[in-house]
């Protein structure tokens, strides 16, 4: 939709008489002169009221119509053109400043010949131009701008072959053939092309028959369509727009702790058990990074997929000091000094997190969550573009690493080769991280490094600590809402009760609910004492369910009533969480790989042991035989079935 403003040069037409706007008088009429010089004037009412009725009409075709956009060009100059182009420009002026020399009018024409003539021999020109092509040189030369006597080569061509019904043939193939997903080659879209050109030539008489183009002519046609609206029809509009992308501004952040991003991915290296010395499978990493210093904050390995609790887990390590962390690696050298509640927080759009519990958590610790759009990893670019860091400056130059992609790959065999356990590749990613990655100068950060950049702001920093790390594992932790009882509160099936819980639960209405928090952590939860305001921990009722997971606690109890128990008793389930504790044992010596990962996942990953409700948490195995090679190493025959229904979460207790 086009618009208008009041401002000069608008031209309208009032009651058949084109004017355009003069200016405001002074006392704010619109002063309009027509085409013969006439005057009219109109205030502001009566030009809205001509407007409404149709009196006045606004010409749609006049240039100054319309919002300009704030775009400031310049005009090119002679380095614009090829050289021979502004050369033949020089020649011409020599030619025009000759012969006017301050003069307006030219001279005569067999004047101006003899003129042209004796500048030609003084300047050393073997071509004189005739007096026709100079005056058309003269007309060109406005405001003596060199540039308007460049040649015109540019304008210079034949109109096109395919026009009209030809045009309207090969559009018709265009879409039909060549704007396709399954993004067919020109060559077909000639061929086609051709074969209906000859089909409609059939039916025509032979002075009226289409001029069939060649297959070049085909080509440059569509050469010249729109690239992106070919990539949108051909490769889809999300890959399109990411191909053709423009980055226009850049983003600033004002310092440390103003934005985090966090993602995580699969580590291109395979891992071995520490105990069978096999192969065990791939590692996820999270990491945390802070924009402004390019310092990561936090990172959490893990071999089960990332969750809710990978997420807590991780920005609980990169809010707290890195002191007491760096104690379990003496070879790292320099400090970590990442710490402090951020302000906010850049993910991407997974399901963990847009977690209820995770949100709540953040809105208490005052951290914006601030979700990019879909499918944009460009959003958190400083996390992703660390991962490529990551993976050519470490995980590449580990054995048994499995690389980017087969091409970088080769012949390497990586199962061969692995031989790091999760604590050894857990140490050599925090020794890169602390000693490497953070004493390297970045370019983005002026050739600073990221530990240098963050001591130069952390003194201009006011950093946030929690007052109490308690409270810190009350905020990042699973909500839920409960009864309580004379017997105490129940929280996912089991019992806790305390002192301080009965004296609680004297002050509280009937049937009112409390908040509780809890983790994987069966040992203990956190009931809110809304009289008080406070947090008490509350210890579990039996205790031998100290040390155990939720998860597979649950697992046990699945279980069971899947093997056809209605109502199992705690005798029962518990001989059922022994049972696949011992089955855990047993596996942890087995050489079977499936076996293999579910054993370290259940070592590594105590707290992690998810369950999915569709599926059942046995673990199912079949025989497989091993075949001895002549080098002496072992090869797991490929013809075996292994099922494991309830291990898809896991995260490191550390």
């Amino acid at each position: 939709m086009q618009t208008f403003l009041l401002k000069a040069k608008l031209v309208v037409v009032i009651h058949g008489r084109t004017m355009s706007l003069q200016r405001r008088l002074i006392d704010r009429r619109l002063l309009f002169i027509d085409q013969y010089g006439e005057p009219t004037t109109l205030t502001d009412r009566e030009f809205h009221l001509g407007y409404e009725r149709r009196e006045i009409e606004i010409c749609t075709d006049q240039p100054y119509l319309g919002e300009i956009p704030c775009v400031r060009n310049v005009a090119p100059d002679l380095s614009c053109f090829p050289a021979k182009h502004s050369e033949e420009a020089l020649r011409r002026r020599k030619y025009i400043e000759c012969v006017t020399e301050g003069q307006i009018k030219l001279p005569k024409k067999y004047d101006l010949q003899e003129k042209l003539t004796e500048i030609a021999v003084k300047i050393g020109d073997a071509t004189v131009p005739s007096v026709s092509t100079f005056r058309r040189w003269h007309t060109k030369f406005v405001g003596r701008n060199v540039v308007k006597l460049i040649p015109k080569h540019a304008d210079k061509g034949r109109t096109s072959v395919i026009s009209g019904e030809l045009e309207e043939i090969l559009q018709d193939v265009i879409h039909e053939v060549y704007l396709q997903l399954e993004r067919h080659q020109v060559s077909k879209v000639v061929g086609e092309y051709l074969k209906r050109v000859d089909e409609r030539n059939v039916t025509r008489l032979p002075s009226d028959q289409l001029n069939k183009p060649c297959g070049m002519t085909v080509r440059r046609y569509i050469a010249r369509l729109d690239p992106y609206e070919v990539d949108v029809r051909r490769i889809g509009k999300y890959a399109a727009k990411k191909k053709h992308r423009v980055a226009r501004e850049m983003l600033v952040v004002g310092g440390i702790l103003d934005r985090w991003e966090i993602d995580h991915t699969l580590l291109d290296v395979l891992l071995v058990d520490e105990e069978t010395g096999l192969v065990i499978g791939r590692p996820y990493i999270t990491i945390v990074l802070d924009k402004y210093s390019r310092m990561i904050m936090g990172y959490l390995i893990h071999l089960a997929a990332p969750n809710t609790e990978t997420i807590l887990r991780v920005i609980e390590r990169s809010i707290r000091p890195k002191t007491e962390l760096l104690e379990r690696f003496p070879k790292v050298q320099n400090e970590w000094r990442a710490h402090g509640v951020p302000a906010r927080l850049v993910p991407d759009n997974a399901a963990e997190f847009h977690a209820d519990d995770l949100i709540a958590g953040f809105n208490e610790l005052g951290i914006e969550i601030m979700y990019p759009r879909s499918r944009g990893p460009e959003m958190k670019g400083s996390v992703e573009r660390f991962f490529r860091t990551q993976n050519l400056g470490l995980i590449h130059n580990l054995p048994g690493t499995t690389f980017s992609n087969t091409q970088e790959k080769g012949d390497y065999r990586s199962e061969k080769y692995a031989c790091f356990t999760l604590a050894q590749l857990e140490a050599s990613v925090v020794k890169w991280i602390v000693d490497g990655y953070h004493q390297t100068p970045h370019r983005s950060l002026s050739k600073r490094t990221p530990a240098q950049v963050w001591a130069s702001e952390e003194t201009s920093r006011l950093i946030k600590l929690p007052v109490d790390l308690d409270a810190l594992e009350c905020i990042l932790a699973r909500r839920s809402s409960v009864k309580v009882h004379h017997y105490g509160i129940e929280v996912c099936g089991h019992g806790y009760h305390s002192p301080e819980l009965a004296e609680l639960r004297m002050l509280m209405a009937p049937q009112e609910k409390i908040n509780v928090r809890y983790r994987d952590e069966l040992g203990h939860v956190w009931v809110h004492d809304r009289f008080r305001n406070v947090f008490l921990q509350v210890p579990i009722k039996d205790k031998r369910m100290l040390g155990l997971s939720r998860e597979l606690w649950k697992a046990a109890e699945k279980a069971l009533q899947d093997s056809g128990s209605n109502s199992p008793s705690f005798d029962q389930v518990h001989q059922c969480y022994r049972d696949l504790t011992q089955d855990i044992a047993e596996a942890r010596r087995s050489q079977k790989l499936r076996k293999r990962r579910a054993v370290t996942r259940a070592k590594i990953d105590k707290d992690g042991w998810r369950l999915d409700g569709s599926v059942k948490p046995l673990i199912a195995f079949s025989e497989m035989d091993w075949l001895d090679k002549p080098s002496g190493t072992a090869n797991v025959a490929t013809s075996f079935k292994v099922t494991r229904r309830h291990l898809s979460g896991g995260l490191s207790d550390e």
